[in-house]
């Protein structure tokens, strides 16, 4: 029962170059992106909730496991697992696992409308994603 769950979210995990190709199809659709690393998810939902509500698609990046130095023994979670636990969510339209330091590089493949941040972020943070 699992793995038939799991191949029913992990159709949405996606490489941004997928993306890039699915979403051009939407011109019409507002695209929003939200970026982290999700290893333990929290009431953060509440941010991707209101992504969401403000996009017709909603896409989820999480930064890979080679780049996240947040403490010992961290990701707590690995990558596949923490993408296939969001693309789980009914408000993520579409997973990317991002190899790259920063999320830049596939935001400027994917080119999202809209990029929500935490409040805990500020313009001079949008490259740092550890």
């Amino acid at each position: 029962m699992t793995q038939i769950l799991g191949e029913r979210y992990r159709q949405k995990i996606k490489t941004p170059e997928e993306l890039r190709d699915i979403i051009a199809y939407a011109a019409r659709a507002t695209r929003d992106h939200v970026h982290g690393v999700f290893d333990v998810v929290h009431p953060g939902t509440f941010h991707m909730m209101y992504a969401k509500s403000k996009a017709d698609i909603l896409i989820a990046s999480i930064t890979a496991d080679i780049h996240i130095s947040k403490g010992a023994y961290r990701p707590h979670v690995p990558q596949d697992l923490r993408a296939l636990n969001l693309a789980a969510f009914e408000m993520i339209d579409y997973v990317v696992i991002d190899p790259n330091a920063t999320p830049l590089e596939n935001i400027h493949i994917i080119k999202p409308d809209l990029l929500a941040k935490g409040y805990e972020y500020t313009a001079k943070d949008c490259g740092e994603n550890r």
